[in-house]
């Protein structure tokens, strides 16, 4: 019996001696080998597609962050966070936080001038910033990855908006400043003076103009796009005749312009004009690929594909409005304010806005918008409208680089309750779950009362 015991003993001792040693090789395996799981609905703690890409095309590269913050800061923390996900992603990526104050040396050796800066080194070259977002970070990852930057020449002397002020909301200053930290070099050309060209501008933009072009700067721009340029239009709404010059231009590249204005009341709803459509509806193509955003565009006309355009141009209308929308081809009543909808000369949405064309053989790009205020500093942070626009330069350039980040975000999951329910959740959480509780406690007092 003695012997028994002892042989159980003996045998629950190398059970969990065996036990204890699969938790310690399992804990071993695991401290060096692990994974992050990300099982929030929209994948909120995972970095943007676009950012796996940069960092999967500089794999080979060792890449640091130095990044110099005040210890108590608020922003440190987030900040940690969102580069142990770089690190998890990338196996030579690393950083190294150091406090401004208790390390005077690091900074002056990296010219740090101000709290809160990010160093960020790779190929030899270095890159600062003080913005601690996932889209600068990687911004400036694929400024560092590129050894050219790309020229995008905006057409001036037309009345086309300022490419310098940040503040008035017709112009392009914010727009030209995030060109410039996506490592693009914005400049101004006057067609009928500078001419375009051609071995250094990657991008042709005519954005907001206010006079037709003259058939001399048509011909310069028909020339360098067909010799595999790229071009970016942004045309308002004009009265028919004018602008006749420009369309034309257009129409050979097999893109139609409306001679509309398109009336959207849906868009009442977010606080807007009845000028400014929502665009919530993008066809497939390599700008809006996994755009989900809506976009707005402040008096906008129709833009489509052209009924006789050659059957070798790759054309995709990117984007549509909504079908309360209607594009409105009465000038005066708008002007009046007495706008409505006609069904023998309006013609009722979905109406597209927007053209992206291309030719395989010849190399040549094309997008066309029928509205330049939705990327002003007015609206170019409203929504999707940012993302559409840089999505639009990075595709005209084919900078795959320069595509908009756009980390995930926390999706809200609103809960609509019918009336029957409210009615529920108020009489018996509220009402009736107290109720039970007062008669339940009062019976026990008494009972207690009586029999003990």
């Amino acid at each position: 019996m003695k012997f028994r015991n002892l042989l159980s003993g003996l045998h629950l001792s190398v059970l969990l001696g065996v036990a204890f040693l699969i938790v310690l090789f399992s804990y071993l395996i695991l401290r060096s080998y692990h994974y992050r799981f990300d099982l929030s609905p929209n994948q909120t703690y995972s970095l943007s597609p676009q950012t796996m890409q940069v960092l999967e095309a500089m794999s080979g590269e060792p890449i640091r962050v130095t990044y110099f913050f005040r210890e108590d800061h608020a922003s440190k923390r987030l900040l940690e966070d969102l580069l142990k996900e770089y690190a998890y992603r990338h196996p030579n990526f690393e950083y190294v936080f150091y406090d401004p104050d208790r390390n005077p040396g690091k900074t002056k050796q990296y010219g740090i001038d101000a709290y809160e800066t990010m160093v960020l080194e790779a190929k030899g070259k270095r890159e600062k910033t003080r913005q601690v977002t996932e889209e600068a970070i990687t911004n400036l990852l694929g400024k560092l990855h590129l050894d050219d930057t790309k020229a995008i020449f905006f057409a001036g002397g037309t009345g086309a908006p300022s490419l310098e002020d940040v503040k008035k909301q017709s112009e392009y200053g914010l727009l030209a400043q995030r060109l410039k930290e996506a490592n693009y070099e914005v400049r101004t050309t006057v067609l009928l003076r500078d001419g375009i060209p051609r071995d250094q501008a990657d991008l042709l933009v005519l954005g907001g103009l206010k006079v037709d072009l003259v058939p001399e700067e048509v011909e310069a721009i028909r020339d360098y796009l067909k010799s595999g340029g790229r071009v970016l239009v942004m045309m308002d709404p004009v009265d028919p005749g004018e602008g006749k010059n420009l369309e034309f231009f257009l129409s050979e590249f097999g893109v139609a312009l409306g001679h509309d204005v398109i009336v959207d009341k849906l868009s009442k709803l977010f606080g807007a004009d009845y000028l400014i459509p929502l665009v919530t509806e993008y066809r497939a193509h390599p700008i809006t690929r996994d755009f989900q955003l809506a976009s707005f565009f402040p008096l906008a006309r129709t833009v489509r594909k052209a009924q006789k355009a050659a059957s070798d141009f790759e054309i995709t209308e990117l984007a549509w409005t909504g079908s309360g929308s209607w594009a409105e081809k009465n000038f005066e009543k708008l002007e009046s304010g007495s706008a409505d909808y006609d069904d023998k000369e309006d013609e009722l949405g979905p109406v597209p806005v927007a053209v992206a064309v291309s030719h395989p053989e010849e190399k040549w790009r094309l997008v066309v918008f029928g509205d330049s205020e939705f990327a002003a500093n007015g609206y170019l942070n409203l929504s999707g409208n940012k993302d559409f626009i840089l999505n639009t330069f990075a595709w005209l350039t084919g900078d795959e680089f320069a595509m908009a980040i756009r980390p995930r975000e926390r999706k809200a999951t609103p809960l609509f309750l019918k009336e029957t329910d409210q009615q529920f959740l108020f009489f018996v959480p509220v009402l009736g779950l107290p109720f039970v509780s007062l008669v339940t406690g009062t019976g026990i007092f008494f009972w207690r009362r009586k029999f003990l």
